[in-house]
């Protein structure tokens, strides 16, 4: 994940906002943020926004669906906003919109199932 950020969050103690500056390291071939990258970063912050949700516990993704609907180019600041659609006892389903400003730039909706504490962990 290194490679992604670095990722801002947002001082909301549930961390539901989640954001980056677009460097030239992150642009495809097209001069604007590669689709993989905007994946990686949906990922990463609705796995954050889980993870704050969920009261930190472990947890794995196991479904993510991320939709494009425009570009984002160097130096633009870009930030998903993240909120648990429904959780169980089990999953947690999240929704993120990615935008620069007001403009639109990919929805991500996923599934994240938190694991079992390892033995002897309290947390």
């Amino acid at each position: 994940m290194g490679l992604v950020g670095p990722i801002w969050t947002s001082p909301d103690p549930l961390a539901t906002r989640h954001g980056f500056r677009a460097e030239r390291r992150h642009l495809n071939r097209g001069g604007t943020v590669h689709g993989g990258m905007l994946v990686a970063f949906a990922d990463q912050a609705l796995g954050l926004a889980s993870w704050a949700a969920n009261g930190d516990r472990p947890q794995v993704t196991i479904q993510l669906d991320t939709h494009f609907i425009s570009g984002v180019a160097e130096g633009e600041w870009l930030e998903a906003r993240c909120r648990v659609v429904r959780q169980t006892a089990s999953l947690l389903f999240m929704t993120a919109e990615l935008g620069v400003g007001e403009r639109p730039v990919a929805t991500a909706t996923g599934i994240w199932m938190m694991r079992a504490r390892p033995r002897g962990d309290r947390a």
